[in-house]
């Protein structure tokens, strides 16, 4: 309190500032698009000029998605204005039958992928009635100001404004990779120009809001393209075999988990210390000892970690892996899993191969008995490197002991 009484006084003994006059801002909008783990939103401020009429005030191009709680309305340059209520009209439609079977289709694809991951509610989401609501652009608000036009800052938050990202991975020598990613955006037919600012990230998250580009964009309706500038990262292509599969079973305390298995081992691009949109990707390769590959990535088939990405690209067809398992001991607060694994190269290549085995969340894990060597444990995965000569296969054992 003495403090505070202490600066005003100190405030008081000298002569006030200059007021500093801020330039009103041009008629203009400008777009923040916010995204990150499924969410996505975008803070519209568009400055326009708009007139009271019969103590209403329309605005016209408020995008179908805005959210009419989060609109700001204030005057810019001084004028009066006081907004009362705003509300805009909704029409149900019935969709075209071939659009109609397209959504029943999507929403069926997305409910079996649900319950393909464990969910125990299948049926969270409600099934598509073949009918879309259409939101009307045009907002009406109670208002009361100074006659004539007035400069205006109309501000809000819209769920139906996003972008969606294209990464280009390049990788011609055997030790870096270039990425190139561009953003596409389904404008609004608003006419006019906007000033657009793209970030991954959500205001108030657990990290920061990182920009990924910015620039202008015609409203024309159209889908406008932005692009980030390229960069370049530490890259390797490895041969990996994870071989258990783990769909249907989510309790990792049950014998059953991980218990099936295949033999493919596939060729990962890594990625050091990248961390790439949600998004495709398409993937160059031409390195030697690789050929020339080009490969589509979908966004849900890469692993990220703190470490980086890695982007699955192709089956080794001359690389064949085995993995038995047996356990022993489960009793629902700890069991053993005893593997024995092997690789076989029926090329003409020797062929670097690392065998990972995806751990079961636990409290506590031990590796004992591993041959030749141990494999390396780490937080998630149990991970050995093997070399198979041509014509050769290479075995190793190990036994996992954990406690839940």
């Amino acid at each position: 309190m003495r403090a505070a009484l202490a600066l005003l006084a100190v405030a008081a003994c000298h002569a006030p500032h200059p007021i500093e006059h801020i330039a009103t801002p041009a008629p203009g909008i400008t777009m923040a698009f916010y995204q990150a783990a499924g969410r996505s939103y975008t803070v519209v401020d568009d400055r326009r000029l708009v007139e009271i009429r019969g103590g209403m005030l329309l605005l016209d191009h408020i995008d179908p998605g805005a959210a009419l709680p989060s609109l700001v309305i204030e005057p810019l340059g001084g004028g009066a204005l006081v907004v009362g209520q705003c509300d805009r009209d909704h029409e149900i439609q019935a969709l075209p039958p071939e659009d109609a079977l397209a959504r029943h289709a999507a929403w069926q694809e997305r409910r079996r992928q649900r319950i393909a991951e464990g969910e125990v509610d299948g049926d969270a989401e409600p099934a598509p009635d073949g009918t879309v609501t259409v939101i009307s652009p045009v907002v009406r608000c109670t208002a009361s100001g100074a006659e004539g036009k007035q400069l205006v800052r109309v501000l809000y938050v819209s769920s139906s404004l996003a972008y969606r990202a294209q990464h280009d991975v390049t990788m011609t020598a055997g030790d870096r990779a270039t990425i190139a990613t561009r953003f596409a955006i389904a404008t609004p037919s608003w006419g006019g120009r906007a000033e657009v600012v793209l970030f991954e990230g959500l205001p108030g998250g657990d990290k920061p809001a990182v920009e990924l580009a910015r620039g202008a964009l015609t409203l024309d309706g159209s889908t406008s393209v932005l692009g980030a500038p390229p960069r370049e990262t530490p890259a390797r292509v490895r041969r990996v075999f994870d071989g258990a599969t783990r769909t249907g079973v989510g309790d990792a305390t049950d014998p059953t988990w991980g218990r099936d298995s295949v033999h493919a081992v596939w060729v990962w691009l890594e990625l050091d210390g990248v961390a790439l949109t949600p998004g495709p990707t398409h993937a160059h390769v031409e390195i030697p000892g690789e050929g020339v590959r080009d490969v589509e990535v979908p966004s849900a088939g890469r692993e990220d970690s703190a470490a980086g990405t890695r982007l699955p690209l192709w089956i080794d067809e001359q690389l064949r892996g085995i993995r038995n398992r047996i356990v022993s001991g489960s009793d629902g607060a700890s069991l053993v899993d005893k593997f024995s694994i092997s690789i076989s190269n029926l090329g003409s290549e020797p062929r670097e191969v690392w065998i990972e085995e995806k751990l079961r969340p636990a409290k506590r894990r031990t590796i004992k008995f591993g041959w030749p060597t141990k494999p390396v444990l780490g937080a998630e995965v149990a991970r050995t490197k093997v070399v198979v000569v041509p014509g050769g296969t290479e075995r190793v054992g190990y036994v996992i002991f954990y406690w839940f």
